[in-house]
C-alpha cells in the first residue's frame, strides 16, 4: 500500500459523504453559509433585524381559580363551586371571611349570615329559625329599689325562633311525646285567678293553629325543647334573658313609643278597650282582641316577629336576688322551684309592659293565658 492509498480524505470529501448519508436518512445538512463581510463604515446594515413577539407564560389554573375565589362576593357562586368539589378549603375560608356561618339544617349544610334575616328549620313542623350574631348586651334591671345597668357578652352566634311556638307545633309535640298536662290555666280578667277548665287547647279565647300556644308553663316549654332536641339531633333550648334582649334591642324605639306599638305587635289597644274600658291602652288599633297569628306585624331588622305583644315569653333565667347587692346576672344557678323571667308583654298588657327592659317573674309551674315561648338553638357541628 502506498502513501497515496493511506492519505486522509480531504475535508470537503468527508462533508460530501456525510451529506450523502444524512440525505439518505432525510437529515441532509444545509449548505455552508457564505462568508459575510462587515458593512462599510457609515452605510446602512444589510442584515435583517430579528423581532421576537412576547411569549405569555404558561397558564396556572390553580392560581387563576384562587384569584377568582378571592374576588367573589356572591354566596351562590361560591356554593356552586363548592358543590362541584372545587377548592373546598379555600371556598369555605372565603365564605367565612364574608361573614357566613356553616351550620346543619334539616339534614343539610347551609351557609347563613348572622343577622341577615334568612330563615331555616330542622323539620317540616319545627319552628322556623333565624341566625343572630354575637355581641355585647346592655340592659337595665329593676328588681331592686334602684335600677341597675348590666352588661353581658354573648360570644357566639345562635339561632332563635322567628316566631313564638304555635299551637300546631305544640300539638305535634303533645301527640308524639307523651307529655302529660293537667287542666288549669290562669286568666287575667276580671281578676287573675286559676280556671281549672282551661288549657293550651282552650286558653279562654278562640285561637287558630297559626297563633302562639298559650297556657304553657316553664316546665312545659322545657319539655318541648327537650323533645325537639331528641327529634332533630340539635340542641334546642329556651333563650336566656340576655339573648332575648339582644334580639329585641333593635326594636327599642318602637317599643318605647305607644303610638308605634300597633305596627310591631298586638297588645292592649283601642280594639281591646271596647271590651275592657278600664284598661290602659296604646292610642292605636292593631286589629286583634286577643292573640294574632304569628308574623302578622312588622319584623325586626334581624327578621323576628312578635317580640312585643301577643304573649309573654318564658326565658331560661331566674331573677337576681334583690337582697344581694351586685349579684351577677344572669345568676349562675337557678333552683328548680325558683321563679323564671318572662319577656315582651302580651295582648292584654299596656304600653309600659311592652318596653324593651320590661320583665315579669312567675313560678315555673304556672300556666297563664298570656304566656307562651319561643325556642333557641345552638349551632352545633
Amino acid at each position: 500500500m502506498t502513501a497515496r492509498d493511506t492519505a486522509p480524505v480531504p475535508a470537503p470529501g468527508r462533508r460530501a459523504l456525510l451529506g450523502l448519508a444524512l440525505a439518505a436518512a432525510s437529515l441532509a445538512l444545509p449548505a455552508p453559509a457564505p462568508a459575510q463581510t462587515a458593512p462599510q463604515s457609515g452605510a446602512a446594515s444589510a442584515l435583517p433585524t430579528l423581532k421576537l413577539a412576547p411569549v405569555a407564560p404558561p397558564r396556572d389554573a390553580g392560581a387563576e381559580m384562587a384569584a377568582r375565589i378571592a374576588a367573589t362576593t356572591d354566596r351562590a357562586a361560591l356554593l356552586e363551586l363548592l358543590a362541584a368539589g372545587v377548592e373546598k378549603p379555600r371556598i369555605t375560608a372565603r365564605l367565612a371571611q364574608l361573614g357566613f356561618v356553616d351550620l346543619a339544617a334539616g339534614g343539610q349544610r347551609v351557609w347563613l349570615k348572622p343577622g341577615g334575616g334568612e330563615s331555616f328549620r330542622d323539620c317540616a313542623d319545627c319552628p322556623e329559625l333565624v341566625l343572630v350574631p354575637d355581641g355585647d348586651v346592655r340592659m337595665q334591671l329593676s328588681t331592686g329599689a334602684t335600677p341597675r345597668n348590666v352588661e353581658v357578652t354573648l360570644p357566639q352566634p345562635f339561632a332563635i325562633g322567628r316566631f313564638e311556638v304555635t299551637r300546631a307545633q305544640y300539638k305535634a309535640f303533645m301527640q308524639q311525646s307523651g307529655h302529660v298536662v293537667e287542666l288549669g290555666c290562669h286568666v287575667r280578667a276580671p281578676v287573675w285567678k286559676l280556671d281549672p277548665s282551661l288549657s293550651w287547647q282552650d286558653p279562654g279565647y278562640p285561637q287558630g293553629d297559626d297563633e302562639p300556644v298559650a297556657c304553657v308553663s316553664h316546665g312545659d316549654a322545657k319539655a318541648y325543647v327537650a323533645w325537639l332536641s331528641k327529634r332533630t339531633g340539635q340542641r334546642y333550648r329556651l333563650p336566656t334573658d340576655p339573648e332575648w334582649h339582644h334580639v329585641a334591642a333593635a326594636s327599642a324605639k318602637e317599643m318605647a313609643d305607644p303610638a308605634r306599638l300597633c305596627a310591631i305587635g298586638n297588645g292592649a289597644d283601642e280594639t281591646a278597650k271596647q271590651a275592657m274600658p278600664s284598661w290602659t291602652v296604646a292610642p292605636c288599633r292593631d286589629g286583634f282582641r286577643t292573640t294574632a297569628p304569628v308574623g302578622r306585624f312588622a319584623a325586626s331588622p334581624w327578621g323576628l316577629s312578635d317580640l312585643s305583644g301577643n304573649l309573654w315569653e318564658w326565658v331560661d333565667t331566674c331573677p337576681p336576688d334583690p337582697s344581694v347587692p351586685g349579684q351577677p346576672f344572669p345568676p349562675p344557678v337557678c333552683r328548680e322551684e325558683e321563679g323564671r323571667i318572662l319577656r315582651g308583654g302580651s295582648w292584654a298588657d299596656p304600653p309600659a309592659a311592652r318596653r324593651l327592659d320590661s320583665r315579669i317573674v312567675s313560678e315555673p309551674g304556672i300556666r297563664d293565658q298570656v304566656a307562651g315561648f319561643r325556642v333557641a338553638r345552638d349551632l352545633g357541628s
